[in-house]
């Protein structure tokens, strides 16, 4: 489905190519804007091909708030693909790190405005005692035993 011009995810991406086998072709040099385009064009081609209603495509991608425009961009391009409905995007953010006027509440809004539902889920801090529960079952210790550990942990991420 992408054809020859998979060279562009792979010059990109070397690694992509023991999936997709080595092209002989490079791509054609172009101008940002159309560079841009063309990425995000090849790269919905891409996600169609590999997401199937059998085997569907799920990317999550955390601390969106650091993300830079043109990835901002890729991303709207593949939510707003009409033509891949087996494609699941899972976006973390801080949400207090991102103003009505952020580059991502744009591209929220751009999403939500061709009608393309996003579901929100607010995940908040911790708990100490969550905090406790979750590091006494990762290191298969007693709650009691850990209580010390949790207690710097909690103190250095308030339960982030």
């Amino acid at each position: 489905m992408v054809g020859s011009e998979v060279s562009v995810l792979t010059s990109l991406i070397p690694r992509l190519s023991k999936i997709t086998g080595t092209t002989k072709s490079q791509p054609v040099k172009v101008g940002c804007m159309e560079a841009q385009n063309r990425l995000k064009y090849v790269f919905r081609l891409f996600a169609r091909s590999i997401a199937t209603e059998a085997h569907p495509l799920v990317i999550f991608l955390d601390d969106l708030q650091w993300a830079d425009s043109v990835s901002l961009g890729l991303i709207e391009s593949l939510m707003t693909d009409g033509e891949n409905t087996s494609l699941l995007f899972i976006g973390a953010y801080r949400e207090n790190e991102v103003s009505q006027s952020h580059p991502l509440s744009n591209m929220i809004h751009i999403i939500e405005s061709k009608s393309i539902p996003i579901t929100r889920i607010g995940v908040g801090d911790l708990s100490k005692e969550d905090t406790n529960e979750l590091i006494s079952e990762m290191i298969r210790t007693s709650p009691a035993s850990v209580r010390p550990l949790t207690e710097v942990v909690y103190r250095k991420t308030s339960g982030n």
